[in-house]
């Protein structure tokens, strides 16, 4: 942390903040096991992970846009642009 900032956050910001890491955790988690136990894992647990980890990608992208709601539209657009940028998840073929 840098030395201009807070020190402490309110109390809503840390319930949000520790959503957000709570699902990165279960992001990072799930995409470490399938990479470490692939070809240990089934079908049925494979399927299983990555739903979790769809899940909770998209409840932080959920969060960070609702987060979003209420700023500038030009610092909106910006945030826009920038993910219009970025890879997409290709369509479920499920």
């Amino acid at each position: 942390m840098t030395s201009d900032a807070p020190s402490r956050i309110d109390e809503g910001s840390a319930v949000v903040a520790h959503g957000l890491l709570t699902s990165m955790s279960v992001v990072s988690a799930g995409i470490t096991t399938m990479w470490e136990h692939w070809a240990d894992l089934t079908p049925e647990k494979r399927d299983h992970l990555f739903a979790r980890i769809l899940a909770h990608s998209d409840f932080v992208s959920d969060v960070l846009r609702d987060l979003t709601q209420g700023m500038p539209a030009g610092v909106v657009a910006e945030l826009e642009a920038m993910q219009r940028g970025r890879p997409q998840r290709p369509p479920a073929t499920r």
